[in-house]
């Protein structure tokens, strides 16, 4: 046989071996598609009543919400065995609240503790924590440092700052000295932020919520607060033990946060519950930023404070930011 023949074999397989391998349009966006499923999963649970009166008295509407956004995160038939899947008996459970302007709510942190104790914890091992005890108390949680049943108490208790390690902890560009409740007295933690503005990051929500671990968050406020929010969150004595983000959006703020503003205030009536601490953020900031555009104020980064630690997180692997990949469920 020619050696021109056999090239015009050679081609003619070639090409039939080309044309079979064209993918139909339809399926490579199909392809595409799929490869953007969602990675992280945000329930939004909302009630127009919780909107009305005081959330203190709506306790019960407030655990039914919790339960049933814990059963969505988890798919578990029933609400139980859904917080068995974020929790042991055996778990000694931080819950990190916000007393700082608007404030977390204590109904909502009462909900937290029944859905602990459906998972089993005993109360004794979960203790409720901020900076100070003052601020506690003004947020009206009652102070337990000693007695039995759920403990609640600051890292600074009244005339004392005993609370933190005496050793300086490096992360990233942060040194600071940590929180003994914790760097030493919990294994699991829950963060319990407020749906709200910060006039610096931009956003006040769970992974700035921590900035209450350490000595001296005073001075890591440049660059909206980035890198230093994830700094933090990336250390040992926070990232490894964060299961679970419920943020607070019974009442919102929307702007000139993080202080309390009431004409920017916003009754939301809802909690914002994911495992994935990063998505919760991006999804309560998109929240936030909507509700300033309906309102007819600029975005966060035209007024030069955009929540820019939130991307931060997702580049380094903390968890999901792009709201094209966060499957949000509403309840």
């Amino acid at each position: 046989m020619s050696e021109r023949s056999t090239r015009r074999r050679f081609l003619a397989r070639a090409g039939a071996v080309a044309a079979s391998a064209v993918v139909p349009v339809e399926r490579l966006f199909a392809h595409a598609h799929e490869t953007r499923q969602p990675r992280a999963r945000v329930v939004i649970a909302r009630d127009e009543k919780l909107t009305r009166g005081e959330v203190a008295e709506h306790g019960e509407l407030v655990r039914k919400l919790l339960d049933a956004s814990v059963q969505k995160l988890t798919n578990a038939p029933d609400a139980a065995r859904a917080w068995r899947q974020f929790f042991t008996p055996t778990n000694r459970i931080g819950i990190k609240v916000n007393t700082l302007g608007l404030t977390t709510q204590p109904a909502v942190v009462e909900a937290l503790v029944a859905g602990l104790r459906q998972a089993g914890v005993p109360a004794q091992n979960i203790i409720i924590w901020d900076r100070f005890d003052e601020e506690l108390e003004q947020a009206g949680f009652k102070l337990n440092r000693a007695g039995d049943g759920v403990q609640c108490r600051g890292t600074q208790a009244r005339r004392s700052s005993s609370g933190y390690q005496e050793r300086v902890e490096t992360s990233g560009q942060i040194g600071s000295c940590f929180s003994r409740i914790v760097a030493e007295q919990v294994d699991t933690l829950v963060c319990v932020p407020v749906l709200k503005d910060h006039n610096l990051a931009g956003v006040s929500l769970g992974m700035k919520n921590f900035y209450g671990a350490i000595h001296n968050p005073n001075k890591y406020h440049e660059n909206n607060c980035d890198p230093y929010v994830v700094d933090v969150v990336s250390h040992r004595f926070i990232r490894p033990k964060w299961k679970l983000t419920v943020c607070d959006a019974t009442r919102a703020q929307y702007h000139a946060g993080p202080g309390r503003h009431p004409g920017y205030a916003w009754p939301f009536g809802g909690l914002i519950v994911s495992g994935d601490f990063v998505a919760a953020d991006a999804v309560a900031a998109d929240l936030l930023e909507k509700q300033r555009k309906e309102q007819g104020l600029k975005t966060l980064a035209e007024e030069q404070r955009p929540a820019r630690h939130i991307a931060t997180a997702a580049a380094r692997g903390l968890g999901m930011a792009d709201l094209g990949r966060i499957e949000r469920v509403e309840v």
